[in-house]
């Protein structure tokens, strides 16, 4: 252990230089910085809604498990907790949850704002039917509400608008909340944004909290779902993952090395290059863009698995009575081109535009220099002269290995073959599915899509916006849109702004229709006729008319006095760079073609299909990756040339070619759809590959004992990364599962590839 003393110093400091770094770089999770740049309007919008889009800051919750009567005991229980927390928007569950002050200014404004404020509401027979409703009403438990509201509006104007913002009857209520198939349901707007995700799983933890304070009785339940438990969801899945593979891979990975090194300080030799590549790789990266992606961190460590292989193949090519440092000089060269053939094919990501692939090329290679670096410099010093034992290959496998460049023809066949074939089948199939690579579980996707159906929350797949220079004419658009789009019948609701809000021209429309107050008292005084009301009972209805006829329209500059107007309105009317944007979402799609119809007849009305237009941005991204993936090949192949000679360096292109040629053949074998996630992984195999490649590339020039030697520290890189990444091909997270399969499969088969091409020994056949 005093061997290696220096050693653990050295990886003490590091982590406490990790630790420090931490705690000073700013790290940020934008999934836009991912996507390609916009090339049409609907894109512009997806990735701005991406960002700050109302849809992912809705949680939907239900309650199931107990009587109608406790279930809306604690939903009203959960509402008022949830709007006391801060943590809300709008909380809504059928009931009005309106403030004294906000609701006598809307209650002034009710005839300006209410549907149900036509003329016909004013006629004779209505204002009759009216007038017994309020008789009924008096009589029922429903007495205090009706003597609050009723004299001074008998049409029932101001309730009406309040249950039209609890959701147009598109659920019904029971015991004054939501309810369908013996749930109740709510549906809450986090203040936080989507991409929060610290805040939205507060957010769900809030709603917890409120549903386990609400006194439930036994057997009662609460489904919570929306883009906030998606995060949370996701963040426990990857974590389970990560949590298994990493104790998994640790133990076995170190069983092999103690096996192969009979040292268990060969863990701390290979830490010390990793540990200084991610460090530099975190600093480079926050000094070049000022934050860091979490992206960038995760696929930079996987990516910097190459590293593993650098001390690896220090240790392993040590010749008998060779010290550390001599091994270090004498493999520098084909290390020094391994690490900067990688770095040349990550280059490209650089220029790629894509400002998270950038970061996630810088992060790449600056480790892997780091971590090259520190392999020749830094740890050879701090290895005992005599270096670590290693145990060698069975000397039969050593002989089958090395004797396969003699069946290269056959490797080169086979490869033949198979590029035929994947050609035949059309090439590998693409995934084109978001919800394909999301890490949440098929049975939370599902709930999510009950909880939506049964609330009536609007189909959020597909979002129509319209632009306008003020907020007058963006309302003014939704309601012409909206009109347009009912009238086609093909959905069976459309949220939209001016349902909470309606222009200033609608809302003198509405006023002006009303009766004149003679007109009014008139027939008033006749629907009163033979009931048992004074003449004067309904006068604060009069009067009301009267002063609905002198106030001036609502607009959005008022909104500071009525914040559960401003809290449904928000989602759906906002200020867009010099202008407006009003967006209509559509509930129960009927005929997708007959929307997209009714939409093209709206001048300015765009129509956003989330799922195609996310299908769209994941193919420009994969064209764009392969475009600048091939720039990186050309890079990778000068380089190999200039290093190893022209036909060196093509033997081992044609070993990088084919091993990723044979991985997705497998990988379309086993029914795989490649993504984004297959192709990073890709990355990661070139950069291992290429090892392997250019080790087993100076077997021809060698002694049996050398070669050996060599064929010995490959498969020793090898065997460590099949631990790591074949378990994470057994993962249910896609990143991680696509992640471990490809790497797994490509590392076998550049491994096969590396021994079968590498130049003929003499003497072999």
């Amino acid at each position: 252990m005093k061997r290696f003393a220096t050693l653990l110093l050295a990886l003490a400091a590091l982590a406490g230089a990790f630790a420090l770094a931490m705690r000073v770089v700013e790290v940020r999770s934008d999934i836009a910085d991912f996507l390609p740049a916009p090339t049409t309007p609907e894109a512009a919008f997806l990735l701005q809604e991406l960002r700050s889009g109302a849809a992912t800051t809705l949680l939907l919750a239900g309650i199931e498990g107990a009587p109608p009567a406790d279930l809306a005991r604690i939903s009203q229980s959960m509402a008022r907790a949830m709007a006391q927390s801060g943590a809300f928007a709008l909380v809504a569950n059928g009931t009005a949850m309106v403030g004294d002050e906000e609701a006598a200014l809307l209650f002034a404004h009710r005839y300006a704002l209410s549907p149900a404020a036509t003329p016909d509401a004013f006629a004779e027979p209505a204002l009759r039917q009216a007038l017994d409703g309020v008789l009924d009403g008096l009589r029922s438990s429903a007495a205090p509400l009706v003597r609050r509201f009723a004299f001074a509006d008998p049409t029932g104007a101001f309730l009406a608008m309040l249950r039209g913002w609890a959701g147009e009857a598109r659920v019904a209520t029971e015991h004054g909340v939501w309810m369908a198939h013996g749930r109740a349901l709510l549906l809450a707007q986090t203040r936080a944004s989507g991409l929060d995700t610290e805040a939205q799983a507060q957010a769900v933890a809030t709603i917890r909290a409120a549903f386990a304070a609400a006194d439930p009785p036994d057997g009662a339940r609460l489904l919570v779902s929306g883009p906030g438990v998606f995060a949370a969801e996701a963040a426990a899945t990857v974590r389970a993952d990560v949590a298994l593979v990493s104790k998994l891979s640790l133990v076995l990975v170190g069983a092999f090395l103690l096996w192969r090194y009979r040292s268990p300080m060969m863990l701390a030799v290979v830490a010390l290059p990793l540990s200084v590549g991610t460090l530099a790789a975190l600093l480079v990266v926050d000094a070049v863009f000022g934050h860091v992606h979490a992206a960038a961190i995760g696929f930079g460590i996987t990516m910097l698995g190459v590293c593993d292989d650098y001390p690896l193949l220090l240790v392993t090519n040590r010749a008998p009575g060779e010290t550390p440092r001599e091994t270090a000089r004498r493999v520098w060269p084909t290390l020094r081109l391994a690490a900067a053939a990688a770095v040349a094919g990550l280059t490209p990501m650089l220029a790629s535009g894509f400002p998270g692939l950038a970061q996630l090329g810088l992060f790449a290679a600056t480790g892997l220099l780091g971590a090259a670096l520190a392999t020749r410099f830094l740890l050879p010093p701090l290895l005992p002269p005599e270096g670590l034992f290693v145990r060698p290959l069975p000397e039969r496998l050593a002989h089958l290995l090395l004797r396969l460049p003699a069946r290269r023809g056959v490797v080169l066949g086979l490869l033949a073959v198979v590029a035929m074939a994947l050609a035949v089948a059309g090439g590998p199939r693409m995934e084109r599915d978001l919800a394909a690579l999301s890490p949440v579980p098929e049975p939370v996707r599902a709930l999510d899509g009950e909880l939506r159906a049964q609330v009536g929350a609007p189909d959020v797949r597909v979002v129509l916006a319209l632009r306008a220079p003020d907020a007058e004419a963006a309302l003014r658009g939704a309601e012409a849109a909206a009109a347009a789009l009912m009238a086609s019948g093909a959905v069976e609701a459309i949220d939209h702004p001016a349902r909470f809000l309606p222009s200033i021209a609608t809302q003198r429309a509405r006023i002006a229709a009303l009766p004149d107050a003679a007109t009014l008292a008139e027939r008033l005084d006749a629907a009163r006729q033979g009931l048992p009301f004074r003449a004067t009972a309904f006068q604060p209805f009069l009067d009301g008319m009267e002063e609905a006829r002198r106030l001036p329209p609502l607009t959005p500059a008022d909104l500071g006095s009525l914040p559960t107007l401003a809290a449904r309105l928000a989602p759906l009317l906002r200020e867009d760079g010099e202008g407006w944007r009003a967006l209509l979402l559509p509930g129960g799609i009927r005929d997708m073609d007959a929307l997209r119809a009714a939409a093209a007849t709206v001048p300015g009305l765009l129509l956003v299909d989330f799922k195609a237009e996310t299908g769209a941005l994941l193919d420009q991204g994969v064209r764009e990756a392969l475009k600048w993936g091939a720039v990186g090949a050309v890079l990778v192949l000068v380089l190999l040339g200039a290093g190893r000679g022209l036909a060196g360096g093509l033997r081992i292109a044609l070993s990088l070619a084919g091993a990723l040629l044979l991985t997705f053949a497998i990988l379309a074998a086993l029914g795989e759809r490649i993504g984004v996630f297959h192709l990073t992984a890709a990355l990661l195999l070139a950069g291992v590959g290429m090892d392997y490649a250019l080790f087993m590339s100076r077997s021809g020039e060698e002694s049996t004992e050398d070669a050996a030697r060599a064929l010995g520290s490959v498969i020793s890189c090898m065997v460590t990364t099949l631990l790591t990444f074949g378990l994470l091909a057994l993962c249910a997270t896609p990143v991680l599962h696509a992640t471990g399969l490809t790497v797994t499969v490509g590392v076998a088969s550049a491994f096969l590839l590396a021994c079968a091409l590498a130049p003929r020994r003499a003497g072999t056949s």
